[in-house]
């Protein structure tokens, strides 16, 4: 298993990146320029076991279609979901997660990755993808939320 991690500090309050997350669906699009749909498919917004499907670019020239479950909810500390369909054999889940600072907070978004040695080196230039748009949606949410 390989879990990609970004990090990023940004100066407001865990509720108020909170408050963002639970209109994810809605703040999809805004989020990141290479974000393309999200919606909720079953369940209630928020709710363990609700449905979302999002579509977005990450690796130039495919769009990425992710169905994933919401697995875990701690109100202004984590949001943590599984990937479903076949997708979630290669990427069986992610998260973000809220750590509080003296001034604001660390926001961490992470995925993992079933990956082994022959498979990391046949995707590296895939992962090197990713790794930016993680990065790019860190500093997009920085400035979304300090605006």
């Amino acid at each position: 298993m390989r879990t990609l991690k970004e990090s990023i500090e940004i100066n407001i309050s865990p509720e108020k990146i909170w408050e963002w997350l639970l209109k994810f669906a809605d703040n999809y699009c805004e989020w990141h320029p290479n974000h393309i749909k999200a919606y909720w498919k079953n369940g209630v917004p928020n709710e363990i076991g609700s449905i979302m499907y999002a579509e977005e670019i990450v690796i130039p020239g495919e769009v990425l279609k992710m169905t994933s479950k919401l697995t875990k909810l701690i109100p202004n500390k984590m949001y943590e979901f599984k990937t479903l369909k076949s997708l979630g054999m290669l990427m069986p889940k992610g998260s973000f997660q809220i750590e509080p600072k003296e001034r604001g907070c660390i926001f961490t978004a992470t995925l993992d990755f079933r990956m082994g040695n022959f498979l990391n080196k046949f995707a590296k230039k895939s992962v090197g993808f990713i790794q930016n748009h993680m990065k790019e949606e860190g500093q997009n949410l920085k400035k979304i939320l300090e605006s």
